[in-house]
């Protein structure tokens, strides 16, 4: 079967395939702007009628498709209706449709309902990736469940769910540039959050409107995203965890830690997050860590890198002696650290039961102070000054080896940088880039940065402002997705566009049906949303091929010859 073009439509239209037949896309009426109805290249825009059906549950009826209950439903005629949030909305066509022995009719929302973008528009998922709004639909098919980044109630980023990515149809584009160099493609009318909280369709964005921003940085490995309600950047996973919490997974236990389950630290996705008791986290993180290829002596060196660093600080210091001193008392008196004391006492004895090991040790002692007698003062003095000297060769042979080995261009600061903030350690970084961490003593300014940067309070600098606007020639393919708990959603690019509202469901017309088409709108937003009569709202394309053996008509289907919002039918 191939898709029909205008010429080919017009011809069947005026044999009577479509009554009224609008033979131009119509886009204004009476100097007025309409939603686009009639003829277009590929297709054929139909017209919503004046009779509606809204939704409603006041007489507290179940939805059920064997038996609906028209107490569910308020009859209206009405040239405008409100659909009320997560509602919908029955209708019917104003064209009548006599659909051709051998032509099948399948039919899309209007974009102008749904408000979409390109097909490689990418939107940002909570498990690190960015996928196109394409590949979203297609993977959406196979069964796979998004999630993204929102901004909530009072201004706070919250994650999602993001539901039905799809294709909605064909319709033109506008090219929005941001400040950062990114380009947005979207119909006229997707609204953009903008910075200040309010929202703004495409159209009206201007050179310099700043809009709501999605900033993400890596901290150790960890995803931390800015949080617009209070100016800090914020744990992805927390987010995540919120999301668990609201919808009960598991409670906010005290002592409990969240934990990656595939101990992926960007795998943000709600499923991969739980929460774990304290302890049984640290032991399950530590023997993920310290395993095979632990650098014993590179972890020390980062402890006492940190510690120096915290010391300054006289109050957390204090505070520190006194909780290690409390700390070293508990594991040497409380009964249940019994076992653990026996292993290492049993230890020291094996050690020191070895008559070699203790004769050794008593006539080093013997024979220094025989030697020296009040002498630890020089000997204090002369061991300082042999390893001062020892370091002046050790940095010495280590600048002549550096300069000697032949360096990877490649490996630069920036590259570092981003590999230790990946990995979250020097030895992850090193294995990321495939060199020796020996490389990495040309940046010690990288690695003292890394090793003392806070987690929190970086602000970000870029603003996300618009730079330009500009339409696109021609008609093209459009998507879009839904978020029914916020309403919006946060593209790769870096900012927040509104929900895509109205979904429509039709069934396709199948080949010898006629009748007015039974048209249904689900409002998938927290807002109402408002659909207009005799103006466009699904668009129709035509398929063409061998007449089928048995037609609708021909087996007497008993939605054949429907007239008005027809009801689901046993």
């Amino acid at each position: 079967m191939s898709i029909l073009p205008d010429w080919r439509i017009r011809q069947l239209a005026q044999a009577g395939m479509i009554s009224p037949f609008e033979e131009r896309l119509v886009r204004t009426s009476e100097n007025a702007g309409v939603i686009s109805y009639g003829l277009s290249s590929f297709g054929y825009d139909l017209r919503c009628a004046d009779e509606w059906k809204v939704f409603t549950n006041v007489m507290s009826a179940i939805v059920d498709p064997k038996h609906f209950d028209e107490r569910s439903f308020v009859d209206i005629q009405a040239n405008e209706i409100i659909i009320p949030p997560n509602s919908f909305v029955l209708a019917r066509s104003l064209e009548y449709m006599k659909i051709p022995d051998n032509v099948m009719v399948v039919a899309l929302g209007k974009s102008t309902y749904a408000r979409c973008f390109s097909a490689d528009t990418k939107v940002a998922l909570a498990d690190g990736r960015a996928l196109t709004l394409e590949q979203m639909a297609t993977g959406a098919q196979a069964g796979e469940v998004y999630f993204g980044y929102s901004v909530g109630p009072y201004g706070r980023l919250m994650l999602t769910e993001l539901e039905a990515p799809r294709l909605v149809g064909q319709d033109s584009l506008l090219e929005i540039v941001l400040d950062n160099g990114e380009i947005i493609h979207a119909t006229p009318d997707h609204e953009f959050l903008l910075r200040d909280g309010r929202v703004q369709a495409a159209a009206a964005l201007r050179p310099g409107t700043s809009l709501m921003p999605l900033y993400r940085s890596l901290r150790r490995g960890y995803e931390m995203v800015y949080q617009p309600s209070n100016g800090f950047m914020y744990p992805t996973h927390r987010l995540a965890d919120e999301f668990n919490l609201r919808r009960g997974i598991y409670t906010d236990e005290p002592g409990t830690h969240r934990h990656h389950l595939d101990f992926d630290r960007l795998n943000n996705t709600p499923w991969n997050i739980v929460r774990m008791e304290a302890g049984e986290h640290l032991r399950l993180h530590n023997a993920h860590s310290y395993g095979e290829g632990f650098d014993a002596a590179e972890h020390g060196e980062s402890i006492r890198h940190s510690l120096a660093r915290l010391r300054q600080d006289d109050e957390w210091y204090t505070a520190y002696r006194a909780a290690q001193s409390e700390r070293a008392k508990q594991f040497w008196q409380a009964e249940e650290y019994a076992e653990q004391r026996a292993a290492l006492m049993a230890q020291h004895r094996a050690r020191w039961a070895d008559p070699e090991q203790r004769a050794a040790q008593a006539e080093r002692q013997a024979q220094f102070w025989h030697n020296n007698p009040g002498a630890r003062t020089q000997q204090a003095q002369r061991s300082q000054a042999s390893w001062a000297s020892a370091s002046a060769e050790r940095r010495q042979s280590q600048a002549d080896h550096a300069r000697s080995i032949n360096l990877r261009s490649d490996v630069t600061a920036a590259t570092l940088r981003q590999a230790l903030d990946s990995t979250g350690s020097v030895r992850g970084a090193a294995r990321l880039l495939k060199v020796d961490r020996s490389a990495f003593r040309r940046f010690p300014e990288v690695l003292s940065a890394f090793r003392g940067i806070p987690m929190t309070s970086e602000q970000p600098t870029i603003n996300h402002k618009v730079v330009s606007v500009r339409p696109l020639h021609g008609q093209h393919d459009v998507y879009c997705l839904t978020v029914p708990e916020a309403g919006n959603f946060a593209l790769e690019a870096g900012v927040f566009v509104s929900n895509c509202g109205i979904v429509a469901n039709v069934t396709p017309l199948e080949p010898g049906w006629e009748g007015h088409v039974t048209l249904e709108f689900s409002n998938t937003t927290p807002l109402p949303a408002k659909m207009y009569a005799f103006e466009g709202c699904v668009q129709l394309l035509f398929f063409e091929g061998e007449r089928p053996e048995v037609t609708y008509k021909d087996r007497g289907g008993k939605y054949q010859g429907q007239t008005g919002v027809t009801l689901p039918r046993l």
